[in-house]
């Protein structure tokens, strides 16, 4: 966040699909905004899909914190690919693959060959057949030309939540996908992910990876969904933030991709290459890139910009390169974001309204003080979608020509939300220096079950990053049964 906030969150942060959340533009100036963003990130006809991964490849990678370097890592997943490629008819075509720096579970591919995998993907993945599955299902989406049959217009964000073709049906990447860079088109249809599962698990045995490994992976999801609704104090139900209506679930995916591989069954000895892919993923960065802030639970910490907040109540935070983002998965939506030109000489009412809401007739602008900061705050109503959406905006004056603001959308309103709203935007404080200097990155390590180890024990090692035995298994879904024999590998997270 904090390399790119000073290019682009002076502005209003132009590219933002979601109405309430751009708080630039009116509802008869939407039009003209969604014409400049799709002139910024228009998606080429068909007969010129081969550009498509070229355009769009240097925005994706800057909206997903860049790419991902580690020692011997990137030419591995590259091999990867290319092995599967090498069982398709596209195996002379070019193909390029990046790895990204993003703590969010995703995999996605652009017309021409481009694929992505995020470091979040692969510290969520159990082996290299996993990992194949899900590129697998990637180059599955470019070989089927299912984004160049699309008709519309994306951002370059919409296309990592819509065109992008994610395998994962992660609630936080599809939310951020629609909040970020609007819904301009929708996603893949049924049939299309279908095929692409399909030929995933084809791709899957002709490169000579296990075909079960495809419905291996989405398991593996369903598991990491669970796992972020509980860090988030929900009950665990999976299936909330699927990625629009139009995808299949995820339940339904592990069936028909277990059906495939079951009835392609053969006595080939196929491995996974569990050993070989965790030395290839040692050492690598896990979670948020303290550059760019880090996510603990509800809270929001930036220790180089020094500041710190709270999500409201049942929200998950979201961060990304262009501004903060949180979800309750009922409608609910924040925005967090800092305007590094300050007031520019004017009071924090006068800088809501001339600056900030400009276009946006707001209501009743209220001052207040956050922590001592001269804030101020206001109400609003928009329609979207054909129906009413309910705003506050907030603007704290954090000093040395900073203003932060804060967006809250719901479709319902009630003195409940505007109480966990309060909480969240009163909880904006300065990190003090200790407290920034304490937050360290951390990685993934390969280790191996000794003879005192227990599982208990594994669990207190592990930093306070999400609850700490929920994410070991999740890590290691082996230890759902219990520890493993002696000299047995696993992940575990260190502070570096």
């Amino acid at each position: 966040m904090l390399r790119t906030w000073k290019r682009i969150l002076a502005t209003c942060l132009m590219v933002s699909g979601i109405t309430a959340f751009s708080l630039t533009a009116t509802m008869e100036t939407v039009s003209a905004e969604e014409e400049q963003v799709a002139d910024l990130f228009s998606i080429f006809e068909p007969t010129n899909e081969a550009e498509i991964g070229k355009q769009q490849h240097p925005r994706i990678v800057a909206q997903y914190g860049g790419e991902y370097i580690q020692d011997g890592l990137n030419d591995y997943i590259l091999d990867i690919v290319l092995r599967i490629v090498s069982a398709t008819e596209k195996r002379n075509d070019p193909w390029r693959v990046t790895v990204l720096n993003s703590p969010i579970v995703n995999a996605f591919a652009l017309p021409g060959g481009y694929v992505y995998v995020t470091r979040g993907l692969l510290a969520l993945a159990n082996n290299e057949a996993e990992v194949a599955g899900v590129l697998a299902h990637e180059v599955g989406h470019v070989i089927a030309r299912h984004g160049a049959q699309r008709q519309g217009r994306a951002t370059g964000i919409g296309l990592l939540g819509a065109i992008a073709g994610i395998l994962t049906q992660s609630g936080d990447v599809a939310r951020l996908g629609q909040t970020l860079g609007g819904a301009y088109i929708a996603g893949y249809s049924r049939d299309q992910e279908y095929e692409a599962d399909s030929l995933g698990v084809k791709y899957l045995g002709a490169a000579g990876y296990p075909r079960e490994a495809m419905a291996d992976f989405l398991t593996r999801m369903d598991a990491h969904a669970k796992y972020e609704r509980k860090k988030v104090g929900k009950d665990g139900a999976s299936g909330k933030f699927d990625f629009f209506a139009s995808h299949p679930q995820t339940d339904d995916r592990i069936a028909k991709a277990s059906d495939l591989a079951r009835r392609n069954k053969d006595d080939l000895n196929r491995q996974y290459g569990r050993d070989r892919y965790l030395a290839a993923i040692d050492g690598m960065l896990f979670g948020d890139d303290v550059k760019e802030g880090v996510i603990r639970g509800r809270w929001f910490l930036h220790p180089d910009l020094r500041f710190k907040f709270k999500a409201p109540k049942g929200y998950q935070l979201i961060n990304s390169s262009r501004a903060v983002f949180a979800i309750d998965g009922k409608g609910g939506q924040m925005r967090f974001d800092m305007d590094f030109k300050g007031l520019r000489g004017l009071s924090v009412p006068h800088y809501m309204k001339q600056v900030w809401l400009k276009k946006v007739k707001a209501g009743q602008i209220e001052t207040f003080q956050v922590g001592g900061a001269q804030a101020a705050r206001t109400r609003f109503v928009i329609n979207k979608n054909g129906g009413r959406v309910y705003v506050t905006g907030v603007v704290i004056n954090f000093g040395y020509d900073r203003v932060v603001r804060f967006a809250y959308e719901h479709r319902k309103s009630s003195y409940e939300l505007e109480e966990n709203y309060e909480e969240s935007y009163k909880s904006f404080v300065p990190l003090p220096y200790a407290e920034a200097a304490d937050i360290r990155a951390v990685k993934v390590v390969s280790k191996t079950v000794n003879g005192t180890d227990s599982l208990e024990a594994l669990a207190e090692q592990m930093p306070e990053v999400g609850p700490k035995m929920d994410l070991l298994v999740l890590l290691n879904p082996q230890f759902q049964q219990g520890l493993p024999a002696e000299g047995q590998p696993y992940k575990m997270l260190e502070i570096q």
